[in-house]
């Protein structure tokens, strides 16, 4: 498992040499992934959801009907100048649809139902054209708004300024599928409208889905890689508090907590063995260039500690974040068992940045740093590309190469400057 940067095209963008990971009002440096290690490509989870959408919009004769009403009178109301002074008068404000984006639609039947149907009655008499909503047209209004709601705020998380790791994309499924699970009991005419959305995300994010369900998750499900479940446990803000949604049974919720628990510990083994081969390769290089490569299963316990010269002041506060701290802790160093028994335990539930900066388990940080370098959306660096595009403009073709990555760099992180 390596970094890669998520898009929503099948290119691979990898062995990067610093990836800066904003979570909240902090940033994580990340270290280069090695070149040997396989790259890994993770759709954008944004994108995705969006696509969702898309789906349970498909086929519905009365969610045309109504969106073609709403388009009307949007279309109508940004010509008016009667309307507009009506609108004014109301405090209200009718969105423009953008067909690109299903958040533009979803925000224009949001704002034609906040209006209210007698206001609405009088910016249609204004229209020369009049278009009337009967009482079930504000029904499906108020259900369509309803079960796009939680659509929308995870999206719009998603692509917001700060960017978000893979840790949302679990807690974000498990609460969609819980909402629409509840609306399906409570909608009047947008059942199948919900029925088309739980299909889609079953689909989608099958492979989410399966290991929810303990099922066995094949490499072609889309988002199969457990990443996305240690990247939630990992976040002391979610660790397993977001599986009390799903109201599963004791015994269930307990296997469902020790899969994921035993996922943690297999990446760690992984890099551990691997950490561990290289150091025994390159120790028998340097002893004798005849040497016989043998291969060997290191237990966790069984890894070769380096002795250390002691720092000073190494009380000091500050210096929590240096592995060399607790060089002479086997407990804390060697045994993630250990190291994770004591996170999943820790009542704190500061950011993550905060917890993980303070935080002496030095097994897990290492995986941290490593997984969290990950997005759950592709809008940061869509976002780079066009800061790019004006930096490197038509007038400045003479630009060197290096000034160019100097530039974009600065601009991308001037809010660290």
């Amino acid at each position: 498992m390596c970094f890669c940067i998520i898009i929503e095209d099948d290119i691979e963008l990898n062995n990067f040499e610093i990836i800066n990971v904003h979570i909240g009002d902090h940033v994580v440096a990340a270290a280069a992934a090695a070149v040997d290690l396989p790259s890994v490509r993770l759709s954008c989870f944004a994108h995705t959801i969006q696509l969702c959408i898309r789906d349970g919009l498909k086929n519905l004769a009365y969610m045309s009907r109504v969106l073609d009403k709403c388009q009307r009178v949007a279309k109508f109301s940004h010509k008016s100048c009667k309307i507009a002074d009506l609108l004014d008068e109301l405090n209200k404000h009718i969105n423009k649809m953008n067909i690109t984006r299903w958040n533009s639609e979803y925000m224009l039947m949001k704002s034609i139902f906040s209006i209210g149907k007698n206001d609405l009655e009088s910016i249609s008499k204004l229209m020369d054209d009049p278009v009337k909503f009967s009482n079930n047209d504000y029904i499906i209004l108020e259900e369509i708004v309803d079960v796009l709601e939680p659509f929308y705020e995870i999206s719009i998380q998603c692509q917001a300024e700060k960017i978000v790791t893979v840790s949302l994309v679990v807690p974000a499924i498990v609460h969609l599928i819980v909402h629409l699970r509840d609306m399906k009991e409570n909608v009047l005419f947008c059942t199948k409208f919900v029925e088309q959305l739980q299909s889609s995300i079953e689909k989608r994010f099958s492979g989410i889905i399966h290991r929810l369900n303990l099922v066995d998750v094949e490499e072609n499900y889309p988002f199969n890689d457990p990443l996305y479940f240690m990247a939630t446990v990992l976040d002391p803000s979610l660790k397993f508090y977001w599986i009390r949604d799903l109201k599963l049974a004791g015994n269930i919720e307990n296997r469902l907590k020790q899969n994921l628990i035993q996922l943690i510990l297999d990446e760690i083994s992984k890099d551990l063995t691997t950490i561990s081969t290289r150091q025994s390769s390159d120790r028998s290089n340097s002893l004798s260039s005849t040497t016989t490569t043998t291969t060997t299963t290191l237990c966790l316990s069984s890894i070769p500690k380096v002795k250390r010269r002691r720092r000073l002041f190494i009380y000091n506060d500050n210096n929590d974040d240096d592995d060399d701290d607790d060089s002479n802790n086997p407990i804390i160093r060697l045994d993630p068992v250990t190291e994770l028994e004591a996170y999943l335990n820790d009542p704190i539930r500061s950011r993550f940045s905060e917890y993980w900066f303070h935080s002496r388990l030095n097994l897990l940080k290492k995986l941290v740093v490593r997984i969290f370098s990950v997005q759950a959306s592709s809008a940061p660096v869509e976002r780079v590309f066009s800061h790019a595009g004006l930096i490197l403009s038509s007038r400045r073709t003479n630009m060197s190469e290096q000034l160019f990555k100097d530039l974009v760099f600065l601009k991308v992180n001037q809010s660290l400057l």
